[in-house]
């Protein structure tokens, strides 16, 4: 049985969602029947009057908390924070947009009881435009391919886990934060409950087109080396043809000229037609070769200055 619950819901310019996802969620701690919770809601940053209603309500319930950031450091350096602060037995991961429904806890905490470490939402259905459920498809199915671990597809950080995981979590100094990675990497006992997402309650996303591809590139570089092998194993492949070409052009240069073969009926193409469409042909492949490599440089380069994921700017207990 689950005795305390820490709920970490982060909160970026979700005025409009504020009240509705804490009358849910306090309706679902009353049917759980814990008498020990919190509701964490890290303040992003908000430049609404989000942080205005969480003190408000914070007045009214001692359980609510506010960990208030000093900017918008992005969606999973907040759940870091979340996860952090979090004292409870079990920590509950919810987006505050409404899109993950508070009352499937519920049945999160069914498989808890059955002696699972993590339990987390699987997204069968998603209420999404059709080009952003496309790109999550196409996203799931490449990264499955590239990941050297097994995570599920259709899954986000709506979770329930055990303080065992969060701690393992705790303990990784990781600055290029996927946390749905993080979780199925760290391992324990894990399983999923397919849920329906729902559309965000008010309010326009923040999450735009140019952040999901962002974190679709933090999820490739973080839990994959295979966009390396692929650049060394093109770059064996092409000097190979390479020397294959030359092979072939300084035979038929070397035999022409003593006469041992005629040649003259092998007709290249004339003009800098081949020329050009190989130097292109290389540019690109060297553009994405230098891009693939950057992103890991560049992961480097943010790893090793060692800057906190996140700075607080008060903590409202």
């Amino acid at each position: 049985m689950i005795d305390s619950i820490s709920i970490v819901i982060p909160s970026y310019n979700e005025s409009g969602n504020i009240n509705e996802i804490y009358r849910r969620t306090s309706e679902v701690i009353k049917k759980l029947n814990i008498k020990k919770y919190e509701i964490i809601f890290i303040e992003n940053g908000s430049k609404d009057n989000s942080l205005e209603l969480l003190k408000k309500i914070n007045l009214e319930n001692k359980s609510v908390k506010i960990i208030s950031l000093s900017r918008n450091f992005g969606f999973q350096a907040a759940i870091a924070a979340g996860l952090q602060y979090a004292e409870n037995d079990y920590v509950c991961v919810m987006d505050g947009d409404l899109q993950d429904p508070p009352e499937i806890i519920l049945q999160f905490v069914e498989k808890i009881n059955q002696g699972y470490d993590v339990v987390y939402g699987i997204r069968r259905k998603r209420k999404a435009a059709f080009i952003m459920k496309l790109f999550y498809k196409l996203f799931y199915a490449i990264y499955s391919k590239l990941s050297e671990i097994d995570v599920p597809k259709q899954v986000g950080e709506f979770c329930l886990m055990n303080k065992k995981v969060v701690k393992s979590l705790n303990s990784l100094k990781e600055k290029n934060l996927f946390i749905r990675g993080l979780r199925s990497w760290v391992g324990f006992k894990q399983i999923g409950i397919d849920y329906e997402r729902d559309k965000r309650y008010s309010g326009k996303t923040n999450f735009s087109f140019f952040g999901a591809t962002a974190l679709a590139l933090d999820g490739f570089v973080s839990f994959s080396l295979l966009p390396l092998r692929f650049i060394l194993i093109t770059g064996i492949v092409i000097s190979l043809l390479s020397f294959l070409f030359f092979l072939f052009l300084f035979s038929v240069k070397v035999l022409h000229i003593s006469g041992i073969f005629d040649f003259s009926a092998l007709q290249m193409p004339k003009g800098l037609t081949v020329t050009n469409s190989m130097l292109t042909l290389s540019l690109g492949l060297v553009m994405f070769t230098l891009g693939i490599i950057g992103e890991y440089v560049g992961r480097i380069y943010f790893e090793v200055k060692n800057r906190p994921n996140y700075v607080i700017n008060e903590i409202i207990l």
